[in-house]
């Protein structure tokens, strides 16, 4: 996964290789650090905004439901069932993001890249089908 280089913004940056838009920017997108105007992102809570492209918005969206199922699915654990909606089975271990309890059905061991310091190194975590179905998501750029 490339990260894109922080810097600040002069002018919008959306649109395609020749015709960029240019106006004055309204805020920076907090996923790929791209300028963008009124016309090209959203802006909500105190400090959070989000450009137009296909994928910051998937983030967006997915950023939204993954908070929705780490809610229902801790409603879940309370009652001392997995995580996952239509499983009955009590949870036998937690999912090393979202940090849910999961029967052993619902949880499998993953070789994730992870930042140590300044190097990537591959690990292998326990994660969950949610959180596993997630990561092609966020590692694009």
């Amino acid at each position: 996964m490339v990260i894109r280089e922080y810097r600040r913004a002069q002018k919008c940056e959306q649109g395609g290789r020749f015709r960029r838009c240019r106006r004055s920017l309204s805020g920076q997108c907090q996923y790929c650090a791209r300028g963008f105007c009124d016309h090209h992102g959203d802006h909500f809570g105190e400090h959070e905004a989000v450009c137009q492209r296909r994928a910051c918005q998937a983030k967006k969206l997915d950023l939204e439901q993954y908070l929705q199922f780490k809610e229902d699915s801790a409603a879940r654990n309370d009652t001392n069932r997995c995580g996952i909606a239509v499983c009955e089975a009590e949870p036998h271990s937690n999912c090393e993001r979202c940090e849910s309890h999961f029967c052993l059905e619902h949880l499998r061991q993953h070789l994730v890249e992870v930042m140590k310091g300044v190097e990537r190194v591959p690990e292998i975590l326990r994660l969950c089908e949610h959180c596993m179905e997630r990561i092609p998501l966020w590692e694009r750029v």
